[in-house]
């Protein structure tokens, strides 16, 4: 069995702590703790974490927060009641929230830079904002995820539950039935005939994935095969000879149908893109503000509409994004019908429960769920993880707790840089933008928040978004800056250390140091977040070293001597600040010397 190593140990550092005092302006003389020469890390063999690491790397990836004091003890006491935090954590709000940016970075939703749908028509009479209605249609669907989890369903009810979820906004953009009085997020139903199963038929994912031209919603399809059975269609190796004219969409429609060439991926992919004909194409901004200012009316002077289901009147609010009429379109293309890899089916109710008992679905969701959780590739997550991980979920009834459970206590998730395959194991995890910002305001209360729009949003709704949080936006933040994705031309997040990175994590540090300090000292030591054993007046230093341990401990689950080098670096730099300023200016530049030393951004 391995031994247990550290997170300090496997980086090969005494001390994580000074590496971070440089960013915040301490003075020459402030002493450094250096790191060992690296022979004298080299040839470690498996690195199993500590327990308290272990316990920081279970709560870091099911809550987005640090595990309290009290949870530092528990584990620091019995190592074995990490199994019942797990249990618990899997049962609180903060992991329903991580469920969401699991499934929207999956499902690539969050994209705040692309145009949004405009306020508008009912939207405006509403009072609504810009971020009302990117907020709610882009969370819709994470929404439905998050519920069908935290119920602790069966996990592929997200592919066939027969309803939707809405709030006020969703409901108006749709028109949905809804209760206001009840308020919040709404099972409903559509009302457009569409057949309803999921995720399969909803509007947002359709909307964010589109068919271009003549596609034929194969885009859709292979999102669907890629994303729920890690079955890459598009990505086959085929030959296709030429003579085929691409710019004849009757031509191609053929040639996919009976040239050896495409039928190799077209005999999959078209049948399972044809349980989408019904759904439009796109569904723009600027072809519903186009409608608008034709008063919702097609003018008749100009002839008929270039296609019937395309009527000026669908692109008015409540939307109508599916038409009955258009569901056997492909029968016109001379395309195949319904299928789902040879077997045919009706509409996406078959589709959903066929992906739901797919044995790939299993193995599919257990490599995504350890790949996010353990931020590696996909096809990098070693096999044998998957297949245990996957016969939890199987055992489970399909348990999405169960899976994200069973795989922060994975020995490959407790074991670092082995240095050997045969032994499976992930790297150094970096927090993710969603949980940096929720461990932030966790230990310290301060949301980064910008806000320069008016409380009234005036005659333009359309560029009023209220408050935005910094750390989750790309438009007006630094999430892409901090490593996440915007979900248009950053799909991928960045998990090693960059320079755009280490930028956003300083000035939101500074900035939520100085919050803490301001409103720590600013109520009664019970009520506060961080300093809790000094006043501003206190500079006795034997009470600055006994707050600098509880510091370490609570910002960096770091237990240290008063009289360590660690805490003999904070305070020279605690001393170094409030000689230039005051005790209060102390205290705010080793909170944000803390706030970016690796042990609170690495775990």
């Amino acid at each position: 069995m391995p031994r247990a190593r550290s997170i300090a140990a496997v980086l090969g550092l005494a001390s994580l702590t000074a590496s971070g005092l440089s960013a915040c302006g301490g003075d020459d003389d402030v002493p450094a703790v250096q790191p060992p020469s690296p022979t004298e890390v080299e040839g470690v063999a498996a690195l199993e974490l500590e327990p308290v690491d272990q316990l920081v790397r279970a709560s870091l990836s099911l809550r987005g927060i640090r595990p309290s004091t009290a949870e530092l003890d528990a584990v620091a006491a019995d190592p074995a009641v990490l199994q019942g935090l797990v249990d618990g954590w899997v049962q609180e709000d903060a992991f329903a929230e991580v469920v969401k940016d699991l499934h929207a970075e999956q499902f690539l939703l969050r994209n705040d830079t692309t145009f949004q749908l405009p306020v508008t028509g009912v939207l405006g009479i509403r009072g609504y904002n810009q971020a009302h209605v990117y907020t709610s249609t882009t969370e819709a669907p994470l929404e439905l995820v998050a519920e069908v989890v935290t119920a602790d369903r069966p996990y592929g009810e997200i592919l066939t539950v027969d309803y939707t979820l809405a709030d006020a906004v969703v409901a108006d953009v749709y028109g949905l039935p809804y209760d206001p009085v009840a308020g919040g997020w709404q099972r409903t139903h559509w009302v457009d005939g569409r057949p309803q199963s999921g995720l399969l038929s909803d509007s947002q994912m359709w909307r964010r994935h589109v068919s271009n031209a003549a596609n034929f919603h194969r885009g859709r399809a292979n999102f669907v095969s890629k994303t729920f059975l890690c079955e890459d269609i598009g990505g086959r190796d085929v030959f296709v000879g030429g003579g085929v004219d691409i710019s004849d969409e009757l031509e191609v429609a053929h040639a996919v149908s009976n040239d050896p060439g495409c039928v190799a991926c077209h005999s999959v992919l078209d049948p399972l893109a044809a349980f989408w004909w019904g759904y439009k194409e796109q569904l723009q901004r600027g072809a519903i503000l186009e409608a608008y200012d034709q008063d919702c009316e097609w003018d008749w002077s100009q002839g008929d509409p270039p296609r019937g289901a395309y009527r000026v009147e669908h692109w008015c609010y409540p939307l109508k994004f599916y038409d009955v009429e258009e569901a056997e379109g492909w029968e016109t293309w001379g395309l195949k019908g319904p299928g789902f890899f040879g077997q045919p089916a009706g509409d996406v109710r078959d589709l959903g429960w066929m992906i739901r008992e797919d044995p790939r679905f299993a193995t599919c969701t257990a490599r995504t769920v350890f790949g996010y959780l353990a931020q590696v590739p996909l096809d990098e997550v070693p096999e044998s993880v998957v297949t245990d991980l996957r016969d939890v979920f199987v055992d489970s009834d399909q348990s999405f707790r169960e899976l994200a459970k069973a795989a922060v206590m994975h020995p490959a998730f407790r074991t670092v840089d082995p240095g050997d395959e045969a032994v499976p194991s992930v790297g150094l995890l970096s927090l993710r933008p969603e949980a940096w910002t929720r461990t932030v305001e966790d230990l310290t209360g301060f949301q980064w928040l910008a806000n320069e729009d008016q409380a009234d949003c005036g005659a333009d709704p359309n560029t009023c978004w209220g408050p935005v949080d910094l750390a989750s936006s790309d438009l007006f933040g630094f999430r892409s800056m901090f490593g996440g994705i915007d979900a248009t031309t950053v799909t991928h997040p960045i998990h090693t250390p960059t320079a755009t990175k280490l930028m956003a994590l300083q000035r939101m540090s500074e900035e939520a140091a100085g919050f803490v300090v301001m409103t720590d000292f600013g109520q009664p030591a019970s009520g506060r977040k961080l300093l809790t054993l000094v006043e501003p007046s206190t500079t006795d230093e034997a009470a600055v070293r006994e707050q600098l341990v509880a510091l370490h401990r609570r910002v960096l689950t770091l237990d240290v001597a008063a009289d360590g080098p660690e805490v003999d670096a904070t305070y020279a730099l605690w001393a170094s600040a409030r000689q230039r300023a005051d005790a209060a200016e102390g205290w705010r530049v080793v909170i944000s010397a803390l706030l970016q030393d690796p042990r609170m951004v690495l775990y």
